[in-house]
């Protein structure tokens, strides 16, 4: 999901991984392989990924599944949760980030509130 810090040439993207109802996962960074692997080290093995475009970061997962276009998607659902319930992420908005620990912070307290971090 894409975002901006401060003005729109300052972009960020928020990387989000959904295994299931209980457990998901967010990081924020540019979009590039460096910040996907971050990422992919942060989240639990999974028998499959599933990835909706054929981003070149992806393509060195051994266990990657291309989604069929028009299928319903949970990262989708989740990306459109997050964009009801923080007004920076909203589309078409005056409010934005001023810093990227202010998107995190925001981010956090929706996870916490909504119980949408992994349990254990």
């Amino acid at each position: 999901m894409w975002s901006y810090v401060g003005k729109k040439e300052n972009d960020v993207w928020i990387w989000t991984a959904v295994f299931d109802k209980d457990t998901k996962f967010f990081e924020i960074g540019k979009r590039d392989e460096e910040t996907f692997w971050k990422f992919y080290h942060q989240i639990p093995i999974a028998e499959e990924f599933q990835t909706e475009n054929g981003y070149k970061a992806y393509e060195g997962l051994d266990n990657r599944k291309i989604g069929k276009y028009g299928c319903t998607n949970w990262n989708e659902g989740l990306h459109s949760f997050l964009r009801s319930k923080i007004a920076m992420l909203k589309r078409k908005t005056k409010a934005y980030a001023k810093s990227v620990r202010a998107l995190y912070r925001a981010l956090a307290l929706v996870f916490i509130r909504w119980n949408l971090l992994p349990s254990g």
